[in-house]
């Protein structure tokens, strides 16, 4: 399998951890594995997971499958060539950002709460001041069950989170509140 180059934005920018205590924070390996073989997920393969999730986010195909499907319409070569699809699969199903034996029973989102508060901390750290900011809502995609999900009838998401976003005029998000429920 030939390397593909991703553009892969610079993580560390972003996160002051280490890339060992990324890859400790996001993969619990002890606690998720069910077989006695270990995943063994090196720094590059995460980062090229996360690049794939990005690419998904702009790039949007009816599912995380079609990415390595062999059809001119569907599949992303640059996908194919970065990763296989066994091997993301196996990623998504046990990548952790909390520990599931530890839950706050009042944190809804407690599952990724120490994302959520990494991502927040950083995006206001790396902010430069600019003129103009928007506050507004957005809805992200969701159709699992949850109850922070919410259906907007009319909208072109209609189900998901509704998330709180300061923005930026060059479009930076400074900083989110996933709404709540009351």
């Amino acid at each position: 399998m030939k390397t593909a180059t991703f553009p892969l934005p610079n993580y560390s920018e972003y996160a002051n951890k280490s890339p060992v205590e990324l890859v400790e924070m996001f993969l619990d390996s002890n606690i998720y594995w069910k077989n006695p073989e270990n995943p063994n997920i090196t720094l590059g393969e995460l980062r090229c997971f996360i690049a794939i999730l990005i690419l998904s986010g702009y790039n949007n195909l009816p599912g995380k499958n079609f990415y390595w499907d062999s059809g001119a319409d569907m599949g992303k070569q640059m996908v194919k060539e970065t990763m296989r699809r066994d091997r993301f699969r196996q990623i998504m199903r046990f990548l952790h950002c909390a520990n599931n034996s530890k839950p706050d029973a009042n944190d809804k989102l407690w599952k990724l709460r120490p994302l959520i508060d990494m991502l927040q901390e950083n995006f206001s750290k790396h902010f430069k001041p600019s003129e103009h900011l928007n506050y507004d809502e957005s809805m992200v995609k969701y159709y699992g069950r949850h109850s922070r999900k919410q259906f907007i009838r009319g909208k072109p998401i209609r189900f998901g989170y509704k998330v709180w976003c300061l923005n930026a005029a060059n479009s930076y998000l400074v900083n989110f509140d996933i709404l709540s429920r009351a």
